[in-house]
């Protein structure tokens, strides 16, 4: 049956009662948890009737479908075992601490689990293309793990090819982590330290490389767990690396491009591309994982908007691009076809009408968020279910139709009907260092504004929220942190712009322009991480300490001269280079010259970018920039030969 694979030995959550209308009777009613009266539900309670942990200490599973699943709303798991299990060994919802947690998938590696049944769910035992150690939930998770040991999960205890001789080829989408990419879109929800490997039994370290480690589950035409699933590594040891700054590893889906590749710089990140889910991993250092819904109004309850349902009524919100989002810096891509799941995002990452925005950020000095809608600016964002750390800055963009100016727009913070305005700025640094305030640059048509984990006080003031009155505290375990979720009753940012509107009412009848801000870096830095400007050599690998390598005498190079006045006899060296000033294909379709282009384009491409530097683009400009292609300059102008 279904149940024979997909219950588990270990259920948390749930509730046994008695019904309210049935005084006499003896029978115990059970309900799993999967509804919303807290009567019948996941919420368990103590002796007074507060909220508390259902607990599991000390426990061991072996021959079972799942080792531990559950819907209990919060849970402890001290002490769990579990071994030679049919489909997964940990399957949990909601807020749970695992700690001391032993995986020993297959016991002494046979693969082969003796006389299983003759049943269809029984041989999934015997199938090593099925199973997952720790098969996470898409959403909903806030979940900390520590202290995990993990053997006999890797390729022979499988049984399958090229790891046993004669096995099955691995054309399974399991591993020994699984993420269903067919769900909704994630918060920040994942944080684990202290995992330890039995490499003997996993074949090596290389185990944490291979295509069975960290796999990806279900229908793969869902955006928002495609590019916005997320896990921190906290001291590295899930993954096996190690920061050079000692900080966290934060893992995201390398198909999200951009998004999740945090630094630039040598050795800040890499891409485990042989996992069947290849993930970026990037060291966190001061930056903070953040989470929100970005509704285009009106809203469906407490959920997405209803504005997909007046564009398509037969429209799947998870697999209907409703437009991007890039980070300040890049140049991005304004395609409405940039990237379509599974595919590879690049600067720009691609979004569903799922509400759910989840990435990295710091923007406290450099940096933020764009957002671009496919139907042109809504008349109405409301920003809601803020999961962000206390006393960071994050600051997100859009851009307005042409023509619009101040007095269009409002911004105002709204909790419990209780409402603040923004006020208006007169730079980004002003909403940098204020958390109230709205910047709108009429020259890009470019509106800033920030967001916080806030709250719209009784006086009537705006601050971060007080979590211990307001009851959203967090969740802490073993010194790791998940960071809680704002109700939208206790705080929706609005940001209204007054235009004509579509059809809908939703949004601006006149399209904007797709424009992502500049990084702003001082003159002579370039963007060397999504919140971090620097000098161009910190993204050489040799850094800033070596001098440029001289090119080699084989390569090809550009034509040199020296005026002679006869003809040497030894060759000259040369005072100056010859160069081109060429643009690239898509400079031309925005009507860019090299000599006149953005500074930003400039500063980002030339001797950065492989595709720039094999073709020599912008030769010139980029020389004078201090970003050139050659150790000489470039001279003024092409300079004649004299026999």
């Amino acid at each position: 049956s279904w149940f024979a694979q997909n219950s588990g030995a270990v259920y948390e959550g749930g509730s046994l009662y008695w019904a309210e209308d049935d005084l006499e009777s003896e029978i115990l009613i059970y309900n799993a948890g999967r509804v919303s009266s807290e009567r019948y539900t996941r919420y368990t309670k103590d002796d007074n009737g507060n909220d508390d942990f259902f607990r599991v200490y000390n426990t061991t599973v072996w021959l079972a479908n799942i080792g531990v699943t559950g819907w209990g709303k919060r849970a402890e798991i001290n002490g769990f075992e579990v071994s030679d299990f049919q489909n997964r060994a940990i399957f949990v919802l909601f807020t749970v601490w695992m700690n001391s947690v032993v995986i020993n998938c297959r016991s002494s590696n046979a693969h082969h689990v003796p006389d299983p049944g003759s049943g269809y769910n029984e041989k999934l035992f015997n199938n090593g293309k099925s199973w997952s150690g720790f098969f996470t939930y898409d959403h909903l998770m806030k979940h900390i793990l520590t202290n995990w040991a993990v053997s006999n999960c890797g390729g022979v205890a499988r049984g399958l090819s090229p790891w046993v001789e004669g096995g099955d080829e691995d054309t399974g989408n399991s591993g020994f982590v699984t993420i269903p990419v067919n769900g909704l879109a994630p918060e920040v929800q994942l944080v684990s330290s202290g995992m330890t490997y039995d490499w003997d039994s996993l074949g090596g370290e290389e185990f944490v490389n291979e295509s069975i480690f960290f796999a990806a589950s279900g229908s793969d035409d869902i955006y928002s767990m495609q590019y916005q699933s997320n896990w921190e590594d906290s001291d590295g040891s899930w993954t096996n690396r190690v920061s050079a700054t000692n900080t966290s590893t934060v893992m995201g889906p390398a198909r999200a491009g951009y998004w999740w590749h945090l630094d630039s710089r040598p050795g800040k990140c890499e891409i485990r591309d042989g996992w069947k889910y290849p993930q970026q991993l990037c060291d966190k250092d001061d930056r903070h994982l953040g989470s929100m819904f970005t509704v285009v109004m009106p809203q469906v309850n407490q959920q997405g908007s209803a504005v997909l349902a007046m564009l398509d009524p037969n429209a799947n919100a998870r697999k209907t691009r409703q437009g991007s989002m890039t980070h300040f810096g890049l140049m991005g891509d304004s395609s409405v076809t940039t990237c379509t799941p599974p595919q590879t995002c690049g600067e720009t990452t691609a979004r569903s009408w799922d509400p759910d925005l989840t990435g990295p950020y710091n923007h406290e000095q450099y940096g933020g968020w764009y957002l671009a809608f496919d139907q042109g600016t809504p008349t109405h964002l409301s920003i809601q279910k803020i999961q962000l750390d206390d006393d960071t800055t994050m600051i997100q963009a859009m851009t307005l139709p042409p023509g619009t100016s101040s007095g269009d727009i409002s911004i105002y913070a709204e909790s419990k009907s209780r409402t603040y305005y923004f006020a208006s700025a007169t730079s980004l640094t002003e909403v940098r260092s204020n958390i109230d305030k709205y910047y709108y640059d009429e020259a890009t048509n470019t509106l800033y504004w920030c967001v916080i984990a806030g709250y719209v006080n009784n006086d009537g003031s705006y601050a971060w929220i007080d979590r211990a009155a307001q009851g959203v505290s967090g969740f802490s375990r073993e010194g790791l942190h998940v960071t809680a979720t704002l109700s939208k009753n206790q705080l929706q940012i609005n940001v209204k712009v007054n235009c004509a509107t579509d059809i809908t009412g939703a949004f601006c009848e006149t399209k904007p322009s797709f424009l992502v801000p500049e990084m702003g870096c001082p003159d002579g830095q370039v963007m060397v991480a999504i919140d971090k400007c620097g000098l161009p050599c910190e993204l050489l690998q040799e850094g800033c300490s070596t001098p440029p390598p001289t090119p080699s005498p084989t390569s090809a190079a550009p034509t040199s001269v020296e005026p002679t006045s006869g003809a040497p006899t030894t060759a000259p060296t040369p005072s100056c280079l010859i160069c081109s000033d060429e643009a690239t294909p898509w400079m031309i379709t925005k009507n860019f010259e090299c000599p006149t282009a953005p500074n930003w384009l400039i500063n980002k491409k030339c001797n950065k970018d492989e595709i720039w530097i094999n073709n020599k683009y912008c030769e010139q400009r980029c020389q004078a920039a201090g970003f050139g292609y050659h150790d000489i300059s470039c001279c003024a102008s092409a300079v004649e030969l004299t026999e």
